[in-house]
């Protein structure tokens, strides 16, 4: 137990996005595209389906969370969550997709809506992979071929008391569905092999 609760340090470069992340850039690269890295405890997970602008740091050790934009435009982001036991981690990804299901459909939701008036839900699929994962989509409903089509795919993926999650557009993973899951799934699994060299994460 006392290892469980030790504290951990996220080395640099630990996440898969990081050494990108940190490489200077040129002028003109900066005008098509930013990285942003945070080791704030209090940043929200990603996804976020109740849009929680902060999160309660009590059960968390360590965070870094990494998001890249780019005048595409596309959105990215990577977040390796370790909190102070497996009990919180496991409570914290219950908590967020509980939020899924509450916040499931927000029917004023803009984001991308070419009709100004598009509704979002989010749709939540367990998948194998580390010690329990899951496949989150942030659906939109396109009102002019009457369906419902994909904005933002996630993978939330738990291993011992980290939390690990991978999240991205059409434009930043791929348009197929099939590319997106493959896209998640690779990064989730070099990541869950990684965060086990961490003392006393698994």
């Amino acid at each position: 137990m006392s290892l469980a609760l030790a504290p951990v340090q996220i080395p640099k470069n630990f996440l898969l996005s990081e050494k990108a992340a940190r490489t200077p850039q040129s002028d003109e690269v900066r005008a098509e595209e930013r990285w942003e890295i945070s080791d704030k405890l209090n940043k929200p997970l990603l996804g976020n389906p109740c849009g929680r602008k902060g999160a309660t740091t009590a059960d968390r050790s360590a965070v870094r969370t990494i998001v890249h934009h780019t005048s595409a435009p596309s959105y990215s982001g990577e977040q390796l969550v370790i909190y102070r036991s497996t009990k919180a981690a496991k409570k914290a990804m219950s908590k967020l997709f509980a939020d899924a299901g509450q916040c499931a459909t927000q029917p004023d939701g803009k984001p991308y809506s070419w009709t100004g008036e598009g509704k979002t839900r989010w749709v939540v699929s367990r998948t194998r992979l580390a010690h329990e994962a899951a496949l989150m989509r942030m659906m939109m409903y396109d009102k002019l071929n009457k369906e419902w089509s994909p904005l933002l795919s996630g993978l939330v993926a738990r291993k011992g008391r980290a939390l690990m999650i991978h999240i991205g557009d059409q434009e930043a993973l791929g348009y197929e569905r099939k590319q997106t899951v493959k896209t998640l799934r690779s990064t989730a699994i070099k990541m869950a092999a990684k965060v086990c060299a961490l003392p006393g994460v698994c």
